[in-house]
């Protein structure tokens, strides 16, 4: 609106009195600024650029005029945005208007950094978890399952600490999540076009949950009063140029989203949001998994003639022995991956003292996932071969399987949020919030192995079964000893079908009050309490059936009876056939002939998967501040109380009998929790930063709860449990960072900091054997320990430029973006002889983190190529051998989007994903040598239109 109106405007919400000493030209615009602010901020904000400035002060009185030495620009700038609470200083203001790719950073009390609506819509990515990784100091995972494919980014890590360490909230309040592995949600679920803007907390003080020694995601909302009427959509279709590669043909992709926004009532008082989308993708991918997914698909001999099933995983023995595969392995995946989601929000606003809002969301994502899978396991004596990278096994086994592992995640949100002012100087806040997430996860396993002893489900290693091989690049390539034998599939016999079914449940109830006093002169005081309930539902289910004995192994019939027509070519042996089953007509074998087969006793496997658990966290803050124009001062405490009570089955074994009785046991600690902010403003445009906090990170529900996961391969077991012991991480944390805004639409900052944590959480992998059934088999076993010490140390670097205004002709449209973070960070780790080593690197910690983009746009054409490049990082650690250690690779992507606007409400957009199709790779062995997983990912091409009717 004129500058004229706008401070009108201003005067009447803020109780001031304004005389414009010079006449002002209606052609001046005063900038769109909105949220809740102290007066002397939101007045700066709004004559940013327009030329004038305040002349005088005196009580009440404000007298404005043109500054001397500046004409009058024009230029629109926005202002801060709540951080999830209200204003940091005095007599607060509440102003409307979109906000810019900047200001919330600059506005802040915290260090944060942020993505607006604008921004995401720019980046061909499908989620919130892809958009976050252009933001400085976050870098992205995909799935941690070995068991499942690569193809899905789900979690993002904050300055090299991931989902276990931090808060993921929407509109301040938490969101549930169904996983074991992180308490973290899973930000895939989340469509980018129900927000309208993407905020990451990289200090987190009295206010905030202290869940957060990372940081915390805050996904705030669009709002109807941003907006207006208004209504954008977009409608792609594409293809994965890996799709159709394994045994599915080759089908489109879709992605439909969408956000309807709407003012109304006699005052425009009330607003409504819709927002909806859904997205059906196709993947597949032939991977390799040497390492298997726990690190023992390598070992080290040194001496012809060892036995390979000798025990010599040491530093020592791999210092001097030779590498030797004993799990050669292929994996060939199919996913149909379809997604959908729907939100709403009704806010009604009677006047700047007065709003309430009510939010509400469900998100489903469906994974309908097909694995189909050869491997190859030596017995037998090793012998080296003419090279430290050859060698051969006398006597192994070879199966063939496919799985079939659906897995369906759901998650409800509802929050409710109202903020009253008493008067000018006293404030209050109210949030209450509900959320409710489930994981239903299923896995169908049917097998066939050669050399199978029918009357005791074993296997016997056969000399054809054996094998040369040799070690290119870290893979290894086997050739069997007999190859006719190997791919005839009558020597293949019933091996197993098993039934898996894996749910979790999460209940995350949220309730807080805030008191907000402008003191005067600068000071203010906040003041509240929260309270957070989880409730935690843990089960796994678990049949196994086999053959009864060797007569009805033979009327079950050989792998034969069961193979679809395509066979694929194994990466792994080269010559041998990688056959496909039909999945039905396998599984028709049990269902239909159910007399010829014997279940297995699952109940050691079952029972200690089973938890409940219960966690109540009371909390209550209090900070004290004082600013002016040039400094502002900041601290504040919370006391934070947390009770978890956990119920599980406990085995215990008298006589040889294992009886599972169900016990119940608590836990609880308590944190006093200071935090100190300062900034200073060395210059208009130049701003310095330094916090102190301490925050915690509880740990994961399923390290709580103490569930045991047992899997079982026919060879060896894989027994993942919790630590009931274990203790919350808590960290102190130190930031200093530099910013500066030469221009509205440029950004520079240079930012450091150290954390020292205390207690961290790190999962050891410990191998050893095991007595399942009766019978003795080797064991991989992963627990989560508290370690004696670690710390994380990093720097963040940004560089933004909107528009090369002062550049010629069309050079003026480009832009650049580019942001770098370097991180190093450690733990001490006990190994399994008590000794302690140092680990350089916390789990999921890139060593560095690079995003650039370069971007054009005029008034129809808009381009954009962004490239992010992510350090390797650790993947899980060993207590036996440090050279079992997994790293993730470094790993590159480069994307691209076009569009071009045809009519104010039409333009057509092409989006590339991944251009190069570079994949993941993790690697172990001592100089990262060997291949633990190798998993390639596709090229995404989408085309299509997006609608923007003008209401």
């Amino acid at each position: 609106m004129p500058i004229s109106r706008a401070i009108i405007a201003y005067g009447r919400q803020a109780n001031m009195q304004i005389i414009l000493a010079d006449p002002v030209r209606q052609s001046i615009t005063g900038n769109a600024v909105q949220g809740s602010m102290d007066s002397q901020t939101a007045l700066e904000k709004l004559l940013a650029g327009t030329g004038l400035e305040v002349i005088s002060t005196h009580d009440r009185l404000i007298v404005i005029g043109l500054r001397k030495t500046a004409a009058a620009s024009g230029v629109k700038t926005a202002s801060a945005r709540r951080l999830g609470r209200d204003a940091t200083v005095s007599e607060n203001v509440n102003v409307t208007g979109k906000r810019d790719n900047t200001s919330t950073k600059r506005y802040a009390s915290q260090i944060v950094d942020t993505l607006s609506a604008a921004q995401m819509r720019t980046v061909p990515d499908l989620s919130v978890v892809e958009a976050a990784r252009r933001i400085v100091g976050i870098s992205v995972m995909p799935s941690t399952d070995d068991n499942r494919s690569d193809n899905n980014i789900e979690n993002i890590t904050i300055r090299g600490l991931d989902n276990s360490y931090n808060l993921i909230t929407i509109d301040g309040a938490q969101l549930a999540s169904a996983n074991n592995t992180y308490r973290g949600a899973r930000l895939d679920l989340i469509p980018s076009s129900m927000l309208g803007e993407l905020q990451v907390l990289k200090t987190v003080d009295a206010y905030n949950d202290p869940q957060g020694i990372g940081g915390q995601v805050n996904m705030v909302t669009k709002s109807a009063f941003d907006y207006g009427n208004s209504f954008d959509t977009q409608l792609l279709g594409g293809w994965n140029n890996l799709a159709g590669s394994v045994v599915q043909p080759m089908h489109e992709n879709w992605r439909v989203d969408g956000a309807l926004t709407r003012v109304f009532g006699k005052n425009k008082e009330f607003g409504f949001v819709l927002s909806g989308n859904y997205q059906e993708l196709h993947s597949a991918s032939h991977a390799i998994l040497p390492g298997d997914t726990t690190g023992d698909g390598w070992n080290y001999y040194s001496t012809s003639g060892t036995s390979v099933g000798s025990p010599t995983n040491t530093d020592a023995q791999a210092a001097k022995g030779n590498a030797v595969p004993v799990r050669s392995q292929d994996y060939a995946f199919d996913d149909a991956y379809r997604r959908y989601s729907l939100t709403g929000k009704f806010q009604y606003r009677p006047s700047s003292r007065f709003d309430l809002s009510v939010f509400g969301g469900y998100f489903h994502t469906l994974d309908q996932e097909t694995r189909n899978e050869a491997l190859s396991m030596p017995s037998g004596t090793w012998t080296q071969g003419a090279t430290p990278d050859t060698g051969s096994v006398t006597t192994g086994q070879y199966q063939f399987g496919i799985t079939q592992q659906p897995e369906t995640q759901r998650t409800w949100f509802v929050n409710g949020k109202i903020h009253y002012d008493i008067n000018d100087r006293m404030h209050l806040n109210f949030l209450a919030s509900d959320s409710i997430a489930w994981d239903d996860s299923y896995r169908t396993m049917i097998k066939y192995n050669t050399g199978m002893n029918e009357n005791t489900n074993k296997t016997t290693y056969q000399s054809a079964y054996g094998y040369n091989y040799s070690i290119n690049n870290g893979a290894p390539v086997i050739a069997l000893n007999d190859l006719s034998a190997a791919n005839d599939a009558n020597n293949y016999n019933p091996r197993y079908w098993r039934f898996y079914g894996f749910h979790v449940k999460n209940d995350v109830r949220f309730l807080r009050g805030d008191w907000r006093w402008d003191v005067g002169h600068g000071f203010w005081l906040n003041a509240g309490v929260t309270q957070t309930m989880t409730h935690v539902d843990n089960s796994e289910t678990y049949t196994q059936w086999i053959p009864k004995d060797a007569i009805t192994a033979a009327e079950i019939g050989n792998m034969n009876e069961v193979l679809a027509s395509k066979v694929l070519t194994l990466e792994s042996a080269p010559g041998l056939k990688f056959p496909i089953f039909n999945y039905q007509e396998a599984l028709n074998k049990l269902l239909n002939n159910k007399s010829l087969f014997k279940t297995t006793n699952t109940t050691s496997t079952t029972k200690p998967a089973y938890y409940h658990l219960q966690e109540s966290i009371t909390a209550a803050y209090f900070q004290t501040g004082w600013h002016n124009r040039y400094v502002s001062l900041q601290g504040g405490f919370r006391w934070d109380h947390t009770r978890a009570d956990i119920g599980n089955f406990n085995g215990v074994t008298n006589s040889g009998v294992t009886d599972y009785q169900f016990e119940t046991r608590g836990a609880g600690y308590d944190y006093l929790l200071p935090s100190v902010l300062a900034s200073f403003n060395v210059s208009p445009t130049m701003k310095l930063r330094a916090a102190f906090t301490e925050t915690v990170g509880r740990p994961n529900y399923g390290d709580y709860g103490a569930a045991t996961s047992t899997t079982f391969d026919g060879a060896t077991v894989n027994i993942s449990q919790g630590n009931p012991n274990l203790k919350p991480r808590h960290s102190w944390n130190y930031d200093l960072s530099y910013e500066w805004y030469p221009q509205k639409d440029t950004l520079v900052t240079v930012g450091i900091f150290y954390k020292d944590i205390h207690d961290e959480i790190y999962t050891r992998t410990s191998y050893g054997n095991v007595v399942m059934d009766g019978s003795t088999y080797a064991a991989v076993v992963s627990e989560p320990l508290n370690a004696s010490g670690a710390g994380m140390r990093g720097v963040e670097m940004q560089f933004m430029r909107q528009r090369f205004g002062f550049l010629p002709g069309i050079l003026k449209n480009f832009g650049i973006s580019f942001n770098a973070t370097f991180l190093q960070g450690f733990y001490e780790e006990t190994m399994d002889d008590g000794s302690q080593r140092r680990v350089h690197g916390l789990s999921n910690q890139p060593s560095h983190i690079y995003n650039a983009s370069l971007f054009y746009a005029d008034k129809h054409l808009e381009a954009r190529v962004a490239y992010n490049r992510i350090g390797k990082s650790l993947y899980s650690t060993s207590g036996t051998a440090s050279w079992q250690d997994m790293w993730l690779q470094e790993r590159g992507q480069l994307d691209l989007q076009v569009s071009y606007r045809f009519y104010k409400w039409l333009s057509a957009t092409g989006q590339v994903q991944n251009l190069t199709g570079e994949g993941y790779e993790t690697r172990m062995g001592p100089r990262e040598n060997l291949i633990q997983d190798r998993h390639p990912a596709g090229r995404s091409v989408w085309f299509g239109l997006r609608f923007q009717p003008d209401f």
